[in-house]
């Protein structure tokens, strides 16, 4: 069951397509993609999230983009969010993508720093 700004949503399979709203409540539901400020998520799926401030409990997301996070029991893709509180599983989120990002940029100097080092000792 889903509410949207105190109106309830109802669907025959409690699964929504797509919804943009104020203040979102979502439980025992799925959703393909929510945008609000605030949301309140639980036992649901979502595939994509994007919100300013929100709780999200026992469920799963493909991607979730927030401000302020708190999450238990949670399983996502992808996590962008400057404040996570709780238990959360990603397989991608801020930190991580940093990481890669960085260690990318120096495999490739290293790689160009070998490359000059060979060409001057056969050069």
């Amino acid at each position: 069951m889903a509410h949207r700004n105190g109106t309830t949503l109802r669907d025959s399979d409690d699964e929504f397509e797509e919804v943009t709203t104020t203040r979102f409540n979502l439980d025992k539901s799925a959703v393909r993609s929510v945008q609000a400020d605030e949301v309140d998520i639980s036992k649901s799926f979502v595939g994509f999230a994007r919100f300013e401030n929100g709780t999200m409990r026992q469920g799963s997301a493909g991607v979730i983009v927030g401000k302020s996070i708190a999450v238990d029991e949670v399983r996502t893709g992808i996590l962008i969010a400057p404040v996570v509180r709780g238990d959360v599983h990603t397989w991608l989120d801020m930190r991580s993508a940093v990481a890669i990002g960085f260690g990318m940029v120096m495999g490739k100097a290293l790689l160009a720093g070998v490359r000059a080092l060979v060409r001057r000792a056969t050069g």
